[in-house]
């Protein structure tokens, strides 16, 4: 469980029960909407997760306050395994948070992607209960062979703008390899080479592992017979190309009701699978409400509006206050053009009461994210069918 002990000591008092009674709500919500309780022997829970830019503050909305790596962390724990993208290159956010998970919890991270590859400078990876699942040793990125390799707008061909990861992991009885992406979003209209270029990009990791899939129950290796994709596909709908993508390669994927958006209209997360013999089994396979809406619980839209309008506007007044600094020193056009933008847009933001509501609405995605977290409950205790399986067996035949 979290370490929550630190905020036994914070002298804030309101930030305190503030921060407590958001845990609350979210713990509250778990249990009314029966998300699947831990079990030590029987089940994993595994999941996906873009905590968006985690935590750079890049786009001046940043960075997260204490009570935010509470709530990221009170949801996570939750979870046995969880892929997560968007992962900055400064690590100290991430270790805070491990922190707050305590000692039970452990991660596994790519290097950045470069952003003159389109990766923005991101790493994927994930955090797993060490009781509860085994690192095997392998891990990976994805890197396609020549003849894989993605179409260009051009004849040129390219590698995936962020390098999928895949790591082979261990629960109970159930092995499977654990990928996740952060697909190459480019544009929404169908007919543009940017969406193509998506869908392409998600052909391409589907293609891949469902070759590595066959090869491994083809030839009866019994290291990876599960593959489980998941990630930011930045798929719009189910039976768009994206979707399709997946679906026409074997995949099988995880339908929602739902989506994974911060207003739950896009489908851009998704959990896909590929397993031998059906070894894969689903709890509650009917289910189709696999999606958590933290903002139920925290960082409401109408209840705190008006608990965190201090702050924000404090927050504002502190990096007008640095933009404006920085403008005067500036000495190069981007720079200028940079601090100018920031200024205009903060200035916009605190203007009236109606551009600071709207401004809420994209800072508390900052705060947590604008995605939200997508999970299954997989079956793991195989120990009745290897007895069954074992009953007759004749040690004879392997002779």
């Amino acid at each position: 469980m979290p370490y929550y002990y630190p905020l036994k000591k914070d002298k804030d008092i309101s930030r305190r029960t503030r921060t407590i009674e958001g845990l609350q709500r979210i713990r509250k919500q778990l249990k009314d909407e029966k998300f699947p309780r831990k079990k030590e022997a029987d089940s994993l829970i595994l999941g996906t997760w873009n905590l968006r830019n985690f935590d750079d503050d890049r786009f001046n909305f940043g960075p997260r306050m204490t009570e935010s790596f509470y709530y990221i962390a009170e949801i996570i724990s939750h979870f046995d395994v969880i892929a997560i993208q968007e992962i900055c290159y400064d690590l100290w956010p991430l270790k805070r948070l491990m922190r707050i998970l305590g000692n039970d919890y452990d991660y596994i991270v790519t290097d950045v992607t470069h952003s003159s590859l389109g990766g923005n400078e991101e790493r994927l990876g994930f955090i797993y209960n060490k009781k509860k699942v085994d690192f095997t040793g392998i891990a990976g990125e994805i890197v396609l062979p020549p003849k894989m390799m993605i179409s260009k707008e051009t004849e040129h061909k390219r590698q995936f703008s962020r390098t999928p990861f895949g790591v082979d992991f261990q629960s109970g009885w159930f092995k499977f390899f654990f990928s996740t992406v952060h697909i190459y979003f480019g544009s929404n209209s169908p007919s543009s080479a940017k969406y193509k270029r998506r869908v392409q990009e998600i052909e391409a990791v589907a293609k891949y592992l469902a070759q590595e899939a066959k090869k491994n129950i083809e030839s009866n290796n019994q290291s990876n017979t599960n593959y489980i994709l998941v990630g930011d596909f930045n798929i719009k709908k189910e039976g768009s190309a994206g979707f399709n993508a997946l679906k026409e390669n074997g995949f099988e994927v995880v339908t929602n009701n739902k989506g994974s958006n911060s207003d739950q209209t896009k489908f851009y997360d998704q959990i896909s699978f590929m397993s031998k013999k059906n070894e894969l089994k689903l709890l509650q396979p009917h289910r189709k409400d696999r999606v958590f809406q933290f903002f139920n619980s925290v960082f409401r839209e109408e209840e705190d509006y008006e608990t965190y309008k201090p702050i924000m506007k404090e927050r504002i007044a502190e990096k007008l206050e640095y933009a404006e600094e920085m403008l005067a020193k500036a000495t190069n056009q981007n720079d200028r053009d940079k601090y100018s933008g920031q200024i205009k847009s903060l200035k916009a933001a605190r203007k009236t009461d109606v551009s600071l509501k709207a401004y809420y609405k994209k800072w508390r995605t900052f705060q947590v994210s604008d995605h939200l977290p997508l999970w299954i409950e997989i079956e793991i205790n195989f120990t009745d069918k290897y007895l069954e399986k074992i009953k007759n067996f004749n040690p004879d035949q392997n002779l």
